[in-house]
């Protein structure tokens, strides 16, 4: 059963351009990346200084899986999009909650 999951996987992959170890790679690899630049943008934002760069670095680490399988894809179905779309939004709001609650506790 696994090994015919995994052969079903690599069959999209090679059917849509999207390799999936490298987007599993991505996605476990960012992650402590996207935690890191979220301290370094509550740090930043407790102690009123700019903020561009560590957002941008949280933005970037967030969605960089997106970002491949956009890149990377060819002719993906649209519900593809819409489900990136959807996964971005619903990761997305707690982590701005998350942010502003942290800086709103220090001051």
């Amino acid at each position: 059963m696994w090994s015919e999951l995994l052969e079903w996987l690599g069959g999209l992959g090679r059917e849509y351009g999207v390799d999936p170890l490298v987007y599993a790679i991505l996605y476990v690899g960012s992650a402590p990346l996207f935690f890191g630049s979220l301290a370094w943008l509550i740090r930043r934002a407790r102690r009123r200084q700019h903020m561009l760069l560590p957002g941008a670095s949280a933005a970037l680490f967030f969605s960089l899986p997106t970002l491949y399988v956009i890149v990377a894809g060819r002719g993906l179905p649209w519900l593809v999009y819409a489900i990136l779309a959807a996964f971005a939004a619903v990761g997305a709001v707690p982590a701005i909650r998350r942010v502003r609650d942290a800086v709103r506790l220090r001051r």
